[in-house]
């Protein structure tokens, strides 16, 4: 198989899921507010990454992933997937003192700090995104969001750094446990608890089987993303932060052979979630909770993976990606 003959619907079809897929009604007024933001607030990037970015329609990655929100629950979580996608996106070319220092800021800003009037939009969309979920949110939920961006940036975007940097894949058993974090999926899986009005006590979030059963979810994604995005990293031609690479260094695979078993262990990982929520069942009063909380978190696996479908975001040759332009980026820092 050439780069060119692959084709990750091959991997992941639409509906491949245990959950329905769903659109919010609220899509349409999404993709605009979305646009505006790009058009009106994002101006530290180039005239060509914003309308690549509008051709991305990231709003209907919210959409999708969590249909049941109202239109004013949808705004911060539709704002921050254009932040942290645009965040992660930009730092591609950054030093790891410059990805410290924009966590360090962001999670200030998440936890009070204001954003500076000379700050471009990603700190100033931020400080919205923590006042629009404080005003419907309890202090508890927000406070897990925080963390999970937190935990994802830190152990996620800056322990990539070095194998990126060194163009050389962390082993397959190391890979795994960074890329649960890398994916960056954390934050918005709770976003499932805004829709249910459900947000799990402290001892029920903190238990073990749910600490894992988000685990699985979260590499769902993680092996979701690695198959979507190849034609993408493929043409890049440096990447090493991918499943399929992963595999074809640990085991010397082709590149059909490598898709296979990711495939395999992206199977897997869905198999293991499904068999611990099935077999465990012993949350008492909170067991609704839980339900809920996995059938929403359900729904967003299976929207997202039909969001990935329908981007452009991973055309191959890498054309639909708003690919950092270093030439701007050092009049414009992060």
């Amino acid at each position: 198989m050439t780069p060119e003959q692959f084709n990750s619907t091959d991997y992941l079809p639409r509906g491949c899921y245990p959950w329905p897929d769903l659109i919010s009604p609220h899509a349409e007024q999404m993709g605009k507010d979305m646009d505006g933001w790009i058009d009106n607030d994002y101006t530290f990037l180039t005239e060509k990454q914003r309308k690549i970015y509008k051709k991305m329609e990231l709003h209907m990655c919210t959409a999708r992933m969590w249909p049941h929100l109202t239109y004013e629950q949808a705004i911060p979580c539709n704002r921050f997937m254009l932040q942290y996608v645009a965040l992660d996106d930009q730092v591609e070319h950054s030093s790891l003192e410059e990805i410290q220092e924009l966590r360090i800021r962001c999670t200030d800003i998440l936890r009070g700090a204001q954003a500076k009037p000379e700050e471009n939009a990603l700190y100033h969309h931020m400080a919205m995104i923590r006042d629009e979920f404080r005003a419907f949110m309890p202090d508890l939920w927000f406070d897990r969001f925080v963390y999970y961006f937190y935990q994802s940036f830190r152990y996620g975007i800056e322990l990539e750094y070095p194998y990126k940097i060194a163009h050389r894949p962390p082993s397959l058993n190391l890979y795994k446990t960074i890329r649960e974090y890398s994916v960056l999926m954390r934050p918005y899986l709770i976003f499932g608890e805004i829709e249910s009005g459900l947000v799990l006590p402290e001892h029920i979030f903190e238990h073990i089987v749910v600490q894992k059963m988000i685990s699985h979810m979260t590499l769902v994604v993680a092996w979701q993303n690695d198959l979507h995005s190849l034609p993408k990293e493929m043409a890049k031609g440096t990447e090493v932060f991918n499943l399929v690479f992963v595999l074809q260094q640990e085991y010397n695979l082709s590149l059909e052979d490598a898709c296979a078993e990711a495939l395999r262990i992206h199977n897997e990982e869905l198999a293991s979630l499904n068999d611990l929520h099935k077999e465990y069942r012993e949350f008492g009063e909170y067991q609704e909770h839980v339900d809920k909380f996995v059938y929403y978190a359900g729904v967003g696996l299976q929207g997202v993976n039909t969001f990935y479908l329908e981007t452009n975001r991973y055309k191959h040759g890498g054309v639909g990606f708003a690919w950092p332009e270093d030439n701007h980026a050092a009049n414009n820092s992060l």
